[in-house]
């Protein structure tokens, strides 16, 4: 075990789980700054569609409990990714679980990228999500890479 922590590969797990960690956090704080333009933004486009007016405050809130729902799911995929990233680098185990979290998360990742783009999201969001990206590809290299090494003791 004490091998596992001199390891390059196991060094660079542990950082990229503290930045997808520093990431999540700045995600809650970019979601709950962005949220009243986002209310706005529904609510206007509720108007512009014809919505009668009793009806627009129900749109808003299905808009943003919809936005919410997405963020806590997209969430527990990060909370899984740190947590399996803690594990691997720290005490060797839980090897494949970081490495598939880390696999779905960059699919999720490149989905949010794209998404973020053809939006027009704010720069912090789009930055966010490229950072945490390129942390989601480095991470599942770093895996592949601390597992291989593992396997050869």
């Amino acid at each position: 075990m004490a091998e596992n922590k001199k390891s390059v590969w196991s060094t660079i797990i542990l950082v990229a789980t503290i930045i997808s960690l520093i990431v999540l956090v700045a995600s809650i704080v970019v979601l709950a700054v962005g949220l009243p333009a986002s209310i706005a933004a529904a609510r206007q486009a509720a108007i512009d569609q014809g919505t009668p007016q009793a009806d627009v405050d129900l749109a808003v809130s299905l808009a943003i409990g919809v936005i919410i729902f997405a963020f806590v799911l997209g969430s527990i995929f990060s909370v899984f990714k740190i947590i399996g990233g803690f594990m691997f680098s720290l005490k060797g185990r839980w090897g494949i679980f970081c490495i598939v979290v880390s696999i779905l998360s960059a699919i999720s990742g490149i989905y949010s990228v794209v998404s973020d783009i053809s939006n027009k999201s704010s720069a912090a969001t789009i930055t966010i999500s490229i950072v945490g990206l390129i942390i989601d590809i480095l991470l599942i290299v770093a895996c592949f890479k601390h597992r291989a090494e593992l396997q050869q003791k």
